[in-house]
């Protein structure tokens, strides 16, 4: 008896093009809406959903482009990043394998015969030996001394904001410092770098550098101008805490824990004359990098500054009966 065959068919994985246009189809929106959600061009939109990788920016800008893109289409930035990286490393060996060899149409010379001796491979040896040195010590020093790369991905400046706070978002060369007006931030270990900024209303002028191991940096000015939107708020009754931080006159980074729950999992970087309402049932404590730049306010009582200027301060508490 003949065996039976099933032709089955193996369907084709979705390319990183194809998943990024059907989430934004998903969520229905068109280029032209992305492009002013993100700023990012039409065309290296459109590039990224097509995999035209040769029309796309170096590979700095595009790494930028799709942490924006996948962060507005709410998809796994870390998934996305590894995706793009094996299609463009795909690509770039097909091109390779598929490019036309070139023949070489000039008549053949027979050309003379080369006597090689142990001495004259010794020599060849140490000029080919002395090259390399000399090229891979030139690439060390131009790396050493050459200005940090700082690239801002959002938000970009004169952006206008209907909020209290804004969240830097860049990369830098691995290894670096950055620090956003003066306060040093953590980077990733890659180089990428996410810092929320409260805000105060009105322009708000961020520095942001990045400084390497030899103290050579680069600089990015930003202009934010926060205009958020009025919130009334109740009265707090006499159970109730309500705490207002004002900063200034430096940055400072500060962690505020309500009743047992940080309200962002790192320190907030809060930028001089911007202030925060805080409401707790009993329990408020705060940790800042410079107590002499933070001012508070419990129930409309003034507390003064939480310490000296400079001096940091670790969890200091807050209840009702605080003085």
């Amino acid at each position: 008896m003949t065996p039976k065959f099933v032709r089955t068919t193996i369907p084709e994985r979705e390319t990183l093009g194809e998943k990024l246009s059907k989430k934004r189809a998903a969520l229905g929106y068109d280029i032209k809406e992305v492009e002013r959600a993100t700023r990012i061009r039409a065309r290296h939109l459109e590039a990224l959903e097509s995999g035209d990788w040769d029309k796309l920016p170096p590979d700095v800008y595009v790494r930028g482009f799709l942490k924006n893109y996948s962060a507005f289409l709410k998809l796994d930035e870390s998934k996305v990043l590894r995706l793009y990286l094996k299609e463009r490393g795909l690509a770039e060996n097909v091109k390779k394998a598929t490019a036309p060899k070139t023949t070489n149409t000039k008549p053949k010379f027979k050309s003379p015969k080369v006597i090689i001796t142990p001495r004259k491979l010794v020599v060849f040896a140490a000029i080919a030996i002395g090259l390399i040195i000399f090229s891979y010590v030139g690439y060390q020093f131009s790396q050493i001394f050459k200005s940090p790369t700082l690239v801002i991905n959002d938000p970009k400046n004169n952006t206008k904001v209907e909020d209290d706070n804004v969240i830097i978002d860049g990369l830098t060369d691995p290894g670096n410092k950055v620090f956003i007006n003066g306060f040093e931030i953590a980077p990733n270990p890659d180089g990428g770098f996410k810092e929320k900024i409260s805000l105060q209303e009105g322009t708000n002028v961020i520095k942001v550098s990045a400084k390497s191991r030899l103290e050579k940096s680069t600089e990015t000015e930003l202009n934010i101008v926060s205009k958020p939107k009025p919130i009334t708020t109740a009265q707090p009754t006499e159970k109730e805490l309500a705490m207002k931080i004002d900063v200034g006159p430096n940055t400072a980074s500060i962690l505020i824990i309500v009743d047992g729950k940080p309200l962002s999992d790192k320190n907030v970087v809060m930028l001089p004359g911007s202030s925060q309402t805080i409401k707790a049932k009993e329990k408020i404590i705060i940790s800042a990098s410079d107590g002499g730049s933070v001012r508070v306010t419990l129930n409309g009582k003034d507390l003064g500054p939480l310490a000296g200027p400079g001096q940091k301060v670790q969890n200091k508490e807050f209840t009702k009966d605080s003085n």
